[in-house]
């Protein structure tokens, strides 16, 4: 007797390294690509579209069974108190933990959100009294308000799998409030005052995971604990020391609280997932020993993040979240280029199961309508077990 597949049982298998019927498709998109893909497919303009600050949206249900993805993520609410300024005449805007970005224009609706006040950039570490500092309040009821009726409205609706996306980054806030310089600085010459930040840090993120855990989990297949990027495009980021005595035991002390909070919330079927960009090989061995299950995004353009050699190194251990280059493939290739190395991914990534394909990175305004379409067709026509 043949499965009844839906998303949700599709995307479970894959997480199980097993095979489904075929390869789940997943995709996180800004505003502008996501309006040009509408248009493109003659579907109406979708009213309800709520950006973040980076532009990033949650496509509507029609445009995601039509395409055939398989997932949607769920997100925390903003906070009812805030504690920073308001937005200044420059255009500076104060975000709730004190760090001010200002909008960079791109073109064709392309924009950073560059930092451009880290609060606590111009001071010495023995300066600053971290216990002092004006820190967010994950406890603030604002975040979880309506989460447990959204999570299980989209779960009772759809037979999408849920991604949960509750907490922040760790490392990536700490060069924020420090300056990424002054903060890469900070590892290598005042290591004590570097742990106790991510650590200050860290707690906030754990308990905004853990009160959207405790709200969402029931309905979640993937946990996605944030990210951090760790890797530049042919290196890691941080050297080994840095990583073993400093950022591996305060990313592993959250891992460890998630998926403490998942069993405690009867979701212990979902699985972990991080988010890293670059080259970043050669931390995996200790991202699985420490707990992670899904790897996110796979940037295949960096050095030693080749699809075959990942496969074969951790296929065993690892799901693989994304794959597809959005550097030069999906913004510049042809249709064909990109049906081609879809088929290719698909294959390599996806043998045995293991394997939820997308792009690499958020869809940005660069990336034509043209090429997302070309991308989802070749996973419709290639992408069914066995491969």
């Amino acid at each position: 007797m043949t499965e009844d597949w839906t998303s949700r049982k599709r995307v479970a298998a894959a997480l199980d390294h097993r095979e489904p019927d075929r390869v789940p498709l997943s995709m996180t998109i800004t505003e502008v690509p996501y309006r040009g893909l509408r248009k493109f497919l003659d579907f109406p303009p979708d009213q309800n579209l709520k950006p973040n600050r980076f532009g990033e949206v949650s496509p509507a249900y029609d445009l995601l069974e039509f395409l055939g993805f398989d997932t949607v993520s769920i997100k925390l609410s903003p906070p009812r108190v805030g504690i920073t300024p308001p937005s200044q005449p420059d255009g500076v805007h104060y975000d709730e933990w004190g760090v001010g970005r200002k909008r960079i224009d791109l073109g064709g609706g392309a924009f950073l959100l560059e930092v451009c006040h880290a609060p606590l950039e111009d001071k010495h570490p023995q300066e600053i009294d971290l216990a002092q500092y004006p820190w967010p309040d994950p406890s603030d009821p604002g975040r979880t308000s309506d989460l447990e009726e959204r999570s299980r409205t989209i779960y009772q609706e759809t037979d999408l799998a849920i991604i949960g996306r509750f907490g922040g980054t760790i490392l990536e806030q700490a060069s924020f409030l420090r300056g990424f310089e002054t903060w890469l600085m900070d590892l290598v010459l005042y290591p004590d005052f570097a742990r106790e930040l991510l650590e200050r840090i860290a707690d906030i993120q754990i308990e905004m995971d853990r009160r959207g855990i405790q709200a969402a989990g029931k309905y979640l297949s993937i946990f996605k604990a944030s990210g951090d990027d760790l890797g530049m495009q042919d290196r890691p980021l941080f050297s080994p020391l840095v990583w073993d005595q400093i950022l591996r035991p305060v990313l592993a002390r959250r891992w460890k609280a998630a998926r403490q909070a998942l069993d405690q919330s009867g979701a212990s079927h979902v699985k972990l997932m991080f988010h890293s960009d670059g080259a970043i090989r050669p931390f995996l061995p200790d991202m699985i020993a420490d707990g992670i299950q899904v790897l996110d995004p796979v940037q295949t353009s960096a050095k030693g993040m080749e699809i075959c050699g990942l496969k074969e190194d951790f296929g065993p251990s690892l799901v693989f979240h994304g794959g597809l280059d959005t550097q030069r493939l999906l913004p510049f290739g042809s249709p064909e280029e990109v049906k081609t190395e879809t088929i290719r991914t698909l294959r390599v990534l996806g043998a045995g199961g293991g394997l939820i394909l997308g792009p690499s990175h958020n869809v940005q305004p660069d990336v034509p309508p043209e090429n997302l379409q070309a991308m989802c067709q070749a996973v419709q026509e290639a992408g069914h077990y066995p491969l």
